[in-house]
């Protein structure tokens, strides 16, 4: 299995562990359709979850009848191709850009001065995000899982950086990261990126993953960090 693949496979798990715990109105479905990688949010505030990703040659005849599904019930997704310049079906329409970026783990002989989080981490979380409404309930029902590995960079006694990650076997998802906005330019998620790296490595992670902005300095950092970062084109409809 490729390394692209592998990253997609653990982001669409990381995204559905995400909407089963969401407990906020609309509904929600992830699944996987001959080799391509759904998810459904009827919400219009979390409309950009509903995306199809795992487009590739080996599943571009799947994507005509998986985009006339009547699951999506109206919803109209985002298809999300890795380097490809022309339109994976007919009538859509370039609608812009995202990063995948994707990395192979070493040793990491350097620890960073970054604590495991405690309860006040969604806290901190959604104040450096400066979400709300709907967007702040589910990205807080999300890292309140079980699952997720949570992280703070203190400054003086006080959280000033969050960051997240989850494990899906050998591939781990670095997500959910911020700043409060006194803190930012410092250098604090680097540092975060730096010491989930490394805990995903003595985890026995081969594979780490983030996905980011286009441009956006989450993206540079990746960059820096040594990621291959994959320009991902979205599609939708004209």
């Amino acid at each position: 299995m490729s390394d692209v693949r592998a990253a997609e496979l653990a982001l669409h798990q990381r995204t559905g562990l995400a909407c089963a715990a969401a407990g906020v109105p609309g509904r929600f479905r992830v699944w996987e359709h001959d080799g391509l990688l759904a998810v459904l949010a009827t919400d219009p505030a979390l409309g950009f979850l509903s995306t199809v990703s795992g487009v590739a040659p080996e599943t571009l005849s799947a994507l005509p009848g998986l985009l006339a599904a009547p699951e999506w019930d109206g919803v109209e997704p985002t298809v999300l191709t890795t380097d490809l310049d022309a339109p994976p079906a007919a009538g859509l329409v370039r609608a812009g850009e995202r990063v995948l970026a994707v990395r192979r783990l070493g040793e990491w002989p350097e620890p960073e001065s970054v604590v495991d989080a405690d309860d006040t981490f969604v806290d901190v979380l959604l104040a450096g995000y400066e979400a709300e409404g709907v967007v702040a309930a589910f990205v807080a029902a999300e890292h309140r899982l079980p699952q997720v590995r949570r992280f703070f960079v203190v400054e003086d006694g006080t959280p000033i950086a969050a960051a997240a990650m989850t494990i899906h076997g050998e591939v781990a998802v670095l997500g959910g990261a911020s700043t409060l906005p006194a803190h930012r330019g410092r250098g604090a998620q680097p540092r975060l990126l730096r010491h989930r790296l490394r805990v995903a490595a003595d985890a026995g992670c081969v594979l780490a993953v983030a996905t980011a902005r286009a441009g956006s300095v989450s993206a540079a950092n990746l960059s820096r960090a040594g990621f291959c970062c994959y320009r991902r084109s979205a599609w939708a409809r004209a």
